[in-house]
C-alpha cells in the first residue's frame, strides 16, 4: 500500500529539485520551455495469482514483524500444531468463536506449554555447556573476565575502535549446534554499519580487540548475547558464535 505513496513523493521531490536548480542569466531570446517530467511508469494490474501472492506476502511480513516466529521457534511446533495455530488466527480475523469451551482446556494447555518450554530450555542448557567445554579446551581461545571467549584470526591495523565507535562489519552468527541465524553473506556480503555501543555486549567488547581489516571469532555466553529472552530465531539462553571482520570504523 505504500508504493503509490512513495511514487507520488518521488515525483514531488523531483519537481522541487527542478525548481531549485540554478538558472542561466536571462537573454533577449526567449528561454526554452522546461522539459516535461517523465511520466510515472505504468503499474499493470495484478493477475489473480499475483493478487494471492500479494496477500501471502502481507502475511509473511506481518509474521516476521510480530512475535509469532518466536512462539513457533520456542514451542518447536510441528506442521500439524502450526496448522492449528493458523486456524485459530484465521477464526479470530474472521470474527468467529471457538467451537469448544476454552475454559475447559486452558489449565491443561498452560501446563503443556510450560513443560514444553522447560524441556527445551533444559536441552539447550546441556548443549550450551557441552559447546563451551569444547571451546575452553582449545588453548588458542582466550577467555576474558566477562566470560567472553575469543580468538583473533587477523589483528588488523592500528588504531582500534572504541566502545563509542561506529563500525562497519561483515559477519556470520551461529547457534551452538552450528545453525547460521544471520550472515552478511546472504546480503551480497555487504558490510553492516552500527554503533558499537548499540549491540550485544559480546560485540562491544570483542570488536574493540581488532583493527581495520581484522577478523575475530567470538563465543558469547547468553548473558553477553540475547539473554533469557532470545530474539527471533535465537532461543532464550543461547550461546552464540560469531566470525566478525572489521571492514572500517569511525
Amino acid at each position: 500500500m505504500k508504493l503509490p505513496t512513495l511514487a507520488v513523493m518521488a515525483l514531488a521531490i523531483a519537481s522541487l529539485h527542478a525548481a531549485d536548480e540554478v538558472k542561466p542569466e536571462a537573454t533577449a531570446a526567449a528561454a526554452p520551455a522546461p522539459a516535461p517530467l517523465s511520466p510515472a511508469p505504468e503499474v499493470k494490474p495484478l493477475t489473480p495469482e499475483q493478487q494471492q501472492q500479494a496477500f501471502f506476502l502481507q502475511g509473511f511480513i506481518l509474521a516476521n514483524r510480530a512475535e509469532w516466529a518466536s512462539i513457533v521457534n520456542e514451542l518447536e511446533l510441528s506442521d500439524t500444531e502450526l496448522d492449528s495455530l493458523l486456524s485459530g488466527m484465521r477464526a479470530s480475523l474472521k470474527g468467529e468463536r471457538p467451537t469448544f469451551k476454552p475454559d475447559e482446556i486452558i489449565p491443561g494447555a498452560e501446563k503443556m506449554l510450560n513443560e514444553r518450554v522447560a524441556a527445551k530450555t533444559k536441552r539447550l542448557a546441556a548443549k550450551n555447556e557441552e559447546f563451551l567445554a569444547k571451546v575452553d579446551a582449545d588453548k588458542e581461545i582466550i577467555k576474558s573476565s566477562t566470560g567472553l571467549r575469543y580468538k583473533i584470526l587477523t589483528a588488523g591495523t592500528d588504531p582500534k575502535p572504541t566502545a563509542t565507535s561506529t563500525v562497519k562489519c561483515r559477519y556470520t552468527g551461529k547457534l551452538a549446534d552450528g545453525k547460521i541465524f544471520d550472515s552478511t553473506t546472504t546480503r551480497n556480503n555487504e558490510p553492516t554499519e552500527f554503533p558499537l555501543n548499540g549491540v550485544i555486549p559480546a560485540w562491544t567488547e570483542g570488536v574493540q580487540k581488532i583493527g581495520k581489516g581484522g577478523k575475530i571469532l567470538l563465543f558469547a555466553p547468553a548473558n553477553l548475547a540475547y539473554g533469557e529472552q532470545g530474539q527471533g530465531p535465537i532461543p532464550p539462553n543461547s550461546v552464540l558464535e560469531f566470525e566478525v571482520e572489521l571492514v572500517d570504523f569511525k
